[in-house]
């Protein structure tokens, strides 16, 4: 039964993957943020280090009945991810305050549903907002 989850992921990414390689996505770069390590006294903090992720994804606007002005605003964007990187390997959830930069634009992830079936990712709905 497992093996129908694994083929609506390898659908998912067929489908979301970059037009270059036969899907009806573009590139996109995750970047997610997280702290840099231990507690340091001396600057009084961890500090912040940043990995970039690279992706696939389609990008689409909210219909006009879905804005209500406080969850989703005029100009939030919603991007469908693809669960995989373009290397193959899996894309880490995205998570509030990850940015997507996508077309030469940057949006900060403000929410993100997981298409989960049966525990696997086949793909994330992400709400996303210009920076």
């Amino acid at each position: 039964m497992a093996d129908i989850y694994e083929r609506g992921r390898e659908m998912a990414a067929r489908m979301l993957a970059p037009r270059s390689k036969g899907g009806k996505g573009l590139e996109m770069v995750l970047r997610v943020t997280g702290p840099a390590g231990k507690y340091d006294p001396e600057t009084g903090g961890a500090g912040q280090v940043s990995v970039d992720h690279n992706g696939s994804a389609v990008r689409a606007d909210y219909d006009q009945r879905d804005i209500d002005g406080t969850a989703i605003r005029v100009g939030d964007v919603k991007f469908l991810v693809s669960p995989v990187k373009l290397d193959g390997s899996d894309l880490p959830k995205p998570k509030t305050k990850d940015r997507i930069t996508f077309a030469g634009t940057t949006y900060n992830v403000e929410h993100c549903k997981a298409w989960d079936y049966a525990g696997l990712a086949c793909g994330y709905e992400v709400q996303a907002r210009e920076l």
